[in-house]
């Protein structure tokens, strides 16, 4: 008999209490969704969903409720003053400025909106099951720190989550970040390096001056280069340029033009490499009339978790004993940070949909009660009940 098995024998009835609640309660898990996705918070401007669990946490009964300075909101089902033995994390930015029409509609069995799934629906997946467990009497036997987290996203460097790990310190056992999709569980996380590059050169006419250096067809041939460079699959190894911008006129020689580029790798070292051979590129390629200037706009720590660790294992028993057939992938979140310092981290989304990242992203309905069933006996089994 497994850990989960054997978790769920002594606890069957309490279970069933628990699944049965989540099965009625599947119109108030659609309408927090809906009710988040619709509060806008783009990262670095989450103040008004940070506002909002400020007054939702302590509804669904969570003690201790407070928010941390660049504004991650943290409360917990024991006291802020004990250790923590689950940190429960979602963040709560998005990366949709602050203009968009965030508002959501039903068609089908489909929530549409930008956000819906990412994360709206996972911040309302703790929500909801912290308002569960108060409204079931139910207590765990460890204290859990359910966390919105901001800066997340983009350029936010996981700059919510470090917060939070300065905050809890060294009392975090381990830590779930609720992102991503059912049914991936991420175990790893990828080495990312993001760089600003700018060059400029002294333009000119297009006709008068042609033949002095323009900075956009020097910025042309160190893309090139970069799209030549051989990246190994294994471990798997990305580059790309995500911006540019330059030049004033059709008929100037630029005299400015910069990119935005992302190196990531699922190996530390491998990154690493790839970045020394970029920035080479940037300082040979453009000619001495051109200067260069790169600037480090974005770091992510690469980690791994043993797939045979218990955090793992448990997430895994839970998730396909409510049906799910779990897939162990790659990424980038929150829980890159609490992995990078030693402490168990995993992370698993409790929705399934598309569209991520865009105005046209979706959730299917249909998925949100089993992917809160799926959180909720993971969270119970790694934390325990008190009888």
């Amino acid at each position: 008999m497994s850990q989960i098995e054997g978790f769920i024998e002594a606890n069957q009835a309490l279970i069933e209490k628990v699944f049965d609640r989540i099965d009625a309660s599947g119109e108030a898990l659609l309408a927090r969704v809906r009710e988040i996705a619709e509060t806008p918070a783009p990262t670095y401007e989450e103040k008004q969903r940070t506002e909002y669990l400020l007054r939702a946490f302590p509804e669904a009964g969570l003690r201790d409720v407070h928010s941390l300075e660049r504004g991650s909101v943290l409360g917990f089902t024991g006291s802020r003053n004990a250790p923590v033995d689950l940190l429960l994390a979602a963040h709560i930015d998005t990366v949709f400025p602050m203009d968009t029409d965030v508002s959501t509609r039903i068609d089908g069995n489909l929530l549409r909106g930008p956000g819906t799934g990412d994360d709206a629906a996972n911040v309302a997946a703790i929500l909801e099951l912290a308002r569960l467990l108060r409204d079931l009497g139910i207590e765990v036997a460890g204290n859990v720190a359910f966390c919105g987290t901001v800066r997340e996203e983009g350029l936010g460097n996981l700059g919510g989550m470090a917060e939070v790990l300065d905050e809890l310190g060294e009392s975090v056992a381990m830590a779930v970040a609720v992102d991503g999709m059912t049914p991936g569980i991420t175990y790893r996380s990828q080495a990312i390096r993001r760089y600003a590059v700018t060059l400029r050169g002294p333009g000119g006419h297009a006709w008068n001056h042609f033949g002095t250096p323009s900075a956009v067809h020097e910025m042309a041939r160190v893309i090139s280069a970069l799209s030549s460079f051989e990246v190994p699959a294994n471990p798997k190894t990305t580059f790309n340029v995500g911006k540019i911008r330059g030049g004033k006129s059709i008929n100037a020689i630029a005299q400015d033009c910069s990119i935005e580029v992302d190196l990531r790798s699922l190996e530390q070292e491998t990154v690493e490499e790839l970045e020394r051979e970029f920035l080479s590129a940037v300082a040979d390629i453009p000619s001495e009339k051109v200067e260069a200037e790169t600037r480090l706009i974005g770091e992510r720590p690469g980690a791994l978790l043993d797939p045979e660790h218990d955090l793992v294992k448990t997430v895994g028993a839970a998730a396909r004993e409510v049906g799910i057939d779990p897939v162990l992938n790659a990424a980038s979140t929150d829980a890159a940070l609490p992995l990078s310092t030693g402490i168990p981290a995993v992370s698993f989304g409790t929705y399934t949909g598309g569209g991520t990242h865009t105005l046209e992203e979706y959730v299917e309905i249909d998925s949100l009660t089993p992917g809160l069933k799926w959180l909720a006996l993971a969270v119970l089994a790694l934390a325990g009940i008190n009888r």
